[in-house]
Protein backbone atom coordinates (compact mmCIF):
# COMPACT_ATOMS: atom_id res chain seq x y z
CA UNK A 1 0.00 0.00 0.00
CA UNK A 2 1.03 3.29 -0.63
CA UNK A 3 0.64 6.38 0.96
CA UNK A 4 1.97 10.24 1.52
CA UNK A 5 4.52 10.85 3.39
CA UNK A 6 3.88 13.62 6.00
CA UNK A 7 6.73 16.29 6.29
CA UNK A 8 7.87 15.13 9.74
CA UNK A 9 8.51 11.39 8.21
CA UNK A 10 11.12 12.47 5.29
CA UNK A 11 14.18 12.64 7.73
CA UNK A 12 13.68 9.29 9.04
CA UNK A 13 12.62 7.67 5.74
CA UNK A 14 15.93 9.93 4.25
CA UNK A 15 18.07 8.09 7.19
CA UNK A 16 16.61 4.92 7.05
CA UNK A 17 17.35 4.80 3.37
CA UNK A 18 20.65 6.26 3.05
CA UNK A 19 21.88 3.50 5.85
CA UNK A 20 20.35 1.01 3.55
CA UNK A 21 22.53 2.91 0.61
CA UNK A 22 25.38 2.31 2.95
CA UNK A 23 25.85 5.99 3.13
CA UNK A 24 27.07 7.00 -0.38
CA UNK A 25 24.83 8.85 -3.13
CA UNK A 26 22.70 6.46 -5.25
CA UNK A 27 23.83 8.54 -8.82
CA UNK A 28 27.77 8.83 -8.01
CA UNK A 29 28.23 6.18 -5.18
CA UNK A 30 30.52 9.19 -3.05
CA UNK A 31 29.64 9.45 0.56
CA UNK A 32 27.44 12.20 1.61
CA UNK A 33 29.09 14.14 4.00
CA UNK A 34 30.11 17.73 4.51
CA UNK A 35 27.95 20.43 2.95
CA UNK A 36 26.74 18.72 0.15
CA UNK A 37 23.42 17.66 2.68
CA UNK A 38 21.49 14.08 1.43
CA UNK A 39 18.21 14.76 -0.15
CA UNK A 40 15.32 12.54 -0.23
CA UNK A 41 14.77 12.50 -4.48
CA UNK A 42 11.57 11.46 -6.15
CA UNK A 43 10.00 11.10 -9.08
CA UNK A 44 8.44 14.41 -10.53
CA UNK A 45 5.86 12.63 -12.83
CA UNK A 46 4.95 9.60 -10.04
CA UNK A 47 5.67 11.14 -7.06
CA UNK A 48 7.50 7.97 -5.91
CA UNK A 49 10.83 8.00 -3.88
CA UNK A 50 13.48 6.77 -5.47
CA UNK A 51 16.34 7.36 -2.93
CA UNK A 52 19.00 9.41 -1.32
CA UNK A 53 21.15 11.82 -3.12
CA UNK A 54 23.71 14.42 -2.59
CA UNK A 55 21.95 17.79 -3.19
CA UNK A 56 24.32 18.89 -5.85
CA UNK A 57 23.36 15.46 -7.71
CA UNK A 58 19.37 15.73 -7.57
CA UNK A 59 20.12 18.77 -8.72
CA UNK A 60 22.15 18.11 -12.04
CA UNK A 61 19.53 14.67 -12.63
CA UNK A 62 16.50 17.60 -12.53
CA UNK A 63 18.45 19.68 -15.06
CA UNK A 64 19.92 16.46 -17.45
CA UNK A 65 15.93 15.30 -17.32
CA UNK A 66 14.68 18.83 -18.40
CA UNK A 67 17.49 19.71 -20.66
CA UNK A 68 16.61 16.42 -22.57
CA UNK A 69 13.03 16.53 -22.52
CA UNK A 70 13.05 19.70 -24.08
CA UNK A 71 15.81 19.93 -26.74
CA UNK A 72 14.86 16.47 -27.96
CA UNK A 73 10.99 16.23 -28.58
CA UNK A 74 10.21 12.30 -29.06
CA UNK A 75 12.97 11.30 -27.08
CA UNK A 76 12.07 10.32 -23.57
CA UNK A 77 14.36 11.94 -21.12
CA UNK A 78 15.96 8.74 -19.45
CA UNK A 79 16.62 7.49 -23.30
CA UNK A 80 18.42 11.10 -23.74
CA UNK A 81 20.43 10.23 -20.38
CA UNK A 82 21.18 6.76 -21.04
CA UNK A 83 22.62 7.29 -24.80
CA UNK A 84 24.58 10.39 -23.24
CA UNK A 85 26.32 7.88 -20.89
CA UNK A 86 26.82 5.31 -23.84
CA UNK A 87 28.32 7.56 -26.00
CA UNK A 88 30.68 8.87 -23.18
CA UNK A 89 31.57 5.53 -22.24
CA UNK A 90 32.46 4.31 -25.71
CA UNK A 91 34.50 7.59 -26.24
CA UNK A 92 36.92 6.97 -23.17
CA UNK A 93 39.06 5.54 -25.79
CA UNK A 94 39.99 8.00 -28.88
CA UNK A 95 38.24 6.71 -32.15
CA UNK A 96 39.63 9.30 -34.27
CA UNK A 97 43.55 10.39 -34.21
CA UNK A 98 42.66 14.12 -34.05
CA UNK A 99 42.42 16.72 -31.04
CA UNK A 100 39.91 19.72 -31.12
CA UNK A 101 40.92 22.93 -32.57
CA UNK A 102 40.63 24.30 -29.17
CA UNK A 103 41.77 22.17 -26.87
CA UNK A 104 44.91 22.79 -24.88
CA UNK A 105 47.49 19.73 -22.91
CA UNK A 106 48.16 20.13 -19.31
CA UNK A 107 51.25 21.40 -20.51
CA UNK A 108 50.31 24.10 -22.91
CA UNK A 109 47.75 25.52 -19.98
CA UNK A 110 50.50 26.36 -18.23
CA UNK A 111 52.93 27.82 -20.63
CA UNK A 112 49.97 30.19 -21.51
CA UNK A 113 49.56 31.08 -18.10
CA UNK A 114 53.09 31.61 -17.41
CA UNK A 115 53.51 33.81 -20.56
CA UNK A 116 50.71 35.86 -19.37
CA UNK A 117 51.83 36.50 -15.50
CA UNK A 118 55.57 37.33 -17.48
CA UNK A 119 53.99 39.72 -19.79
CA UNK A 120 51.82 41.35 -16.45
CA UNK A 121 55.15 41.04 -14.71
CA UNK A 122 56.84 43.34 -17.39
CA UNK A 123 53.62 45.98 -18.07
CA UNK A 124 54.55 46.43 -14.20
CA UNK A 125 57.94 46.52 -14.21
CA UNK A 126 57.92 48.87 -17.17
CA UNK A 127 55.10 51.34 -15.45
CA UNK A 128 57.28 51.65 -12.43
CA UNK A 129 60.04 53.25 -14.50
Amino acid sequence: MTRHLKPAEVAGIRTQLLKKQGGVCAICGQRIIGRDVAVLDHDHDTGFIRGVLHSSCNGIEGRMKSLGHRSHKGVLSVDYIIGLGKYLEHHKQPRIGAFHPSYKTPQQKKDAINAKARKARAAKKAGLR
